[in-house]
Parts: C-alpha cells; sequence; structure tokens
C-alpha cells in the first residue's frame, strides 16, 4: 500500500496563503506582516517562507517594494495588449465598465521645443494642449495630456467629448492609423498622484505617443498617466526566425 506523497513545508506555507489572499482575509494592498512573524505564524523557517513568497510574487499575487514592505497585489480593472492602438474610451468599454471624463481643461498655447519636434512644427507655433482625467465607473484611472496642432484642428477648438479619435474622424476626417510609444515607469509625481487619487503603494506607467495619419503625418503628441494597479498591460511577441 502506497503511502500518501508528504508535501514540502513550503507548498503547505503557499496553499495557506494564496488561500488568505484570494478569500480576501488578507485584503487587496494590504501590508502583509514581517517574515518572522509569518514563518512563526506558519511553524517554518524563514528560508522556507522566502521559497513561498518568491512562488506568490511570481504568480502576482503579492508586491515587494524595497525598503516598505510586501503587499497583497490589487487586482487590475482593466486588461489590454499594449500591440494594439486604442483609444482609452475603448479600452475601458472592452471591460464592460462605462467611461467617463472629469476636469477637463483647453490651453490654447506656443509649443514648446520638445512638442514641436514631435508634431513637426516650429517651436512656438500655437497648439491646443488638452487635460482630462478618465473614469472607468466613475474610479479615475488615466491622466491625459493630448496636445494638437491649431493648423489640423483650427482656430475655433473648444474640446471633444469622450475619444478623441472618434472626434478627430467626425470633424475633421482625419484618421489615425499608427502611433509610436514610449513607455516609462513613474516612481513618484505629486500632481498625477492626486489626480488620481493614488495610494501611497502604487505606482504610475506614462505612455507617451505620437499618433499619425495614413499620409504618416503627425496628428497629436499625448501622454498618458496610467494608475499601474488599475491596468495589466500585456505584448504578444511573435518569434519571426
Amino acid at each position: 500500500m502506497l503511502l500518501p506523497e508528504k508535501k514540502p513545508l513550503y507548498e503547505l506555507a503557499l496553499k495557506k496563503m494564496e488561500e488568505l489572499i484570494k478569500t480576501g482575509q488578507w485584503k487587496e494592498g494590504s501590508k502583509l506582516p514581517s517574515e518572522s512573524q509569518l514563518a512563526k505564524q506558519f511553524g517554518i523557517s524563514r528560508a522556507t517562507l522566502r521559497e513561498a513568497m518568491r512562488i506568490l510574487e511570481e504568480e502576482g499575487l503579492i508586491v515587494k517594494q524595497q525598503g516598505v514592505g510586501t503587499f497583497v497585489r490589487r487586482k487590475p480593472l482593466i486588461k489590454s495588449g499594449l500591440e494594439e492602438l486604442f483609444s482609452v474610451t475603448a479600452l475601458i468599454e472592452r471591460q464592460g465598465m462605462v467611461p467617463g471624463t472629469k476636469d477637463f481643461t483647453v490651453y490654447k498655447l506656443p509649443a514648446t521645443e520638445n512638442e514641436a519636434k514631435h508634431l513637426r512644427i516650429k517651436p512656438g507655433d500655437i497648439i491646443y494642449k488638452v487635460e482630462r482625467i478618465r473614469t472607468a465607473d466613475n474610479v479615475p484611472v488615466v491622466y491625459c495630456i493630448d496636445r494638437l496642432p491649431e493648423n489640423i484642428v483650427g482656430e475655433s477648438f473648444t474640446g471633444f467629448e469622450q475619444s478623441i479619435f472618434s472626434y478627430l474622424e467626425a470633424e475633421h476626417s482625419i484618421r489615425i492609423t499608427y502611433a509610436i510609444s514610449h513607455i516609462r515607469v513613474i516612481k513618484h509625481d505629486p500632481v498625477v498622484e492626486k489626480k488620481l487619487m493614488m495610494d501611497k503603494n502604487d505606482s504610475i506607467l506614462l505612455l507617451e505617443q505620437v499618433h499619425y495619419d495614413e499620409n504618416n503625418t503627425p496628428i497629436l503628441f499625448s501622454s498618458n498617466y496610467f494608475n499601474a494597479s488599475k491596468f495589466d498591460f500585456y505584448i504578444v511577441r511573435k518569434r519571426t526566425l
């Protein structure tokens, strides 16, 4: 008669911690007890505990912050592949959530050197700078800054409803066909953190993009600041050789 296989101690601790997270006893965003406290709680060594926590981190259930502690990872509200060009409105709607906008402001001002370089205009040429906070089911998730040259949208530009892509197609017959994007992680930005009502342990993902039409003309230079705890972005990579 075969005896039941005895599981390693780290697997037993792992299963218990997974249960605590999945049942909500360890709540999203909460800080875990120290290693010594957890090792004592589960009756295992700290080395065994570290192995269980390593797997938890690989599973995306916890996140470690150097010098701060270990936290239960928040479940993202929105998932999307970054290889696809999308409007924030469409991104939110795909999740079955209601997109919204708050704190919409429009500025008419001369382009900086950086803005002019991205839009292929001269520094000092007039652009419209649109700032707004996008919400998903009334939760702030993205702080958007969009820059449009006056020679694209005209002198009477006052704004648009929801999707800027839809506005450009409907009002100016301009279809955005592709974008060149740069992705950066921002450690700390008090302005963005306040606008998105972020917790102190949340991080910011900046997606900076220049959008082009079918004639390769730059139409829009945007900076979208995402609350990284609300999004799960992924990339589908294909083998070419």
